[in-house]
């Protein structure tokens, strides 16, 4: 190094140390989220999938009478929508409470008072 020359080296560790910090904070978010959506998406492909070969395989089943009018199938049918709400809901639940704030954590936003200034 020359006389008089000024070295950035601890600057630059730091930028580096906080870079591998979000790098691991992106990480643990991304595994945390699929660990949470892929078995919520197995559940509804599985009910959703499931409900179709019904109906294309056991339509003596599909059409017993629960209550008047209303048979099997229908009730099924309309499982599978108060299925998709409740995941939607938990999700968003889940979302608000975990993974927002780990998102923040990865991802801090610059100070909004210095922002405005």
């Amino acid at each position: 190094m020359q006389s008089g020359t000024v070295s950035n080296a601890p600057p630059r560790r730091r930028e580096i140390a906080k870079e591998s910090a979000q790098h691991i904070a992106v990480a643990v978010l991304v595994t945390a989220k699929a660990a949470f959506v892929v078995p919520m998406t197995i559940i509804f492909l599985v009910s959703y999938i499931g409900l179709t070969a019904l109906a294309g395989f056991a339509k003596g089943f599909l059409a017993l009478k629960v209550i008047g009018a209303v048979n099997v199938g229908f009730m099924l049918i309309a499982g599978n929508y108060v299925l998709a709400w409740l995941l939607a809901i938990i999700y968003v639940h889940v979302a608000n409470t975990t993974f927002d704030p780990m998102a923040e954590r990865a991802f801090p936003l610059p100070n909004r008072l210095e922002v405005s200034q």
